[in-house]
């Protein structure tokens, strides 16, 4: 015959959660660092996000809209104009501008890149993309900085 077991142990969730992460509802375990788990927040298992949110490290979203992970964005127009100055930056195919807009980008989803050398990467991509069709989205992009606070 076995020893009866505590059930009041069992019902304890053990949860270790690393640097940088993000864990919602019911999860147990280890988190790693930088992750984002995403676990049953109803009692019949159910994962519910009902309203605008970004989940994760650097993450960003518009209103409506929900982004989840490291440097996810979503329901953005910033984000919209800077996937078509991509287009229109690769398709170039001058390389010094794909490598500043490249390192722009990076800097970008950096939490700790401070305004002063965001504004420098970007016065790089300024000075070389005169292509056709990317002065709109520049002006765009450019306006959106302004209202970073330094």
């Amino acid at each position: 015959m076995r020893p009866m077991e505590d059930q009041s142990d069992k019902s304890k969730k053990k949860l270790k959660v690393g640097k940088d992460s993000v864990v919602m509802g019911d999860i147990s375990g280890e988190v790693g660092d930088g992750s984002v788990v995403i676990g049953p927040t109803d009692a019949n298992g159910n994962v519910i996000l009902n309203s605008s949110m970004a989940i994760g490290r650097g993450a960003f979203a518009g209103p409506g809209s929900i982004a989840i992970g490291a440097g996810a964005g979503a329901g953005s127009e910033i984000l919209m104009v800077l996937n078509q100055l991509d287009r229109i930056v690769q398709n170039s195919g001058d390389q010094d501008l794909i490598k500043n807009f490249t390192s722009f980008c990076i800097a970008l989803k950096n939490p700790n890149q401070n305004k002063s050398g965001l504004l420098d990467l970007w016065e790089a991509v300024k000075i070389s993309a005169t292509l056709n069709g990317s002065i709109t989205l520049i002006q765009k992009v450019t306006q959106w900085l302004a209202l970073i606070p330094m």
